[in-house]
């Protein structure tokens, strides 16, 4: 293969899986500015949210590891 065009698909790619991971964290970003928006009166309420927030992570990431989207 011709090396312009590998240095070329290399930064391609390099730039796509920059975008997915700023899509990526975008995303958790905002879940995690929600839980704080809330402005719990009541740190069990809080630990609530954070605990539902790290479960839906934590099954995300197992979903991914097995493959299923």
């Amino acid at each position: 293969m011709n090396e312009a065009l590998v240095k070329q698909l290399k930064q391609k790619v390099e730039d796509e899986l920059r975008q997915r991971e700023t899509a990526i964290l975008d995303f958790w970003l905002k879940e995690l500015k929600a839980i704080q928006g809330k402005h719990h009166k009541e740190l069990a309420a809080l630990q609530n949210d954070l605990k539902a927030f790290i479960l839906r992570a934590e099954t995300r990431l197992r979903r991914l590891k097995e493959g299923i989207s």
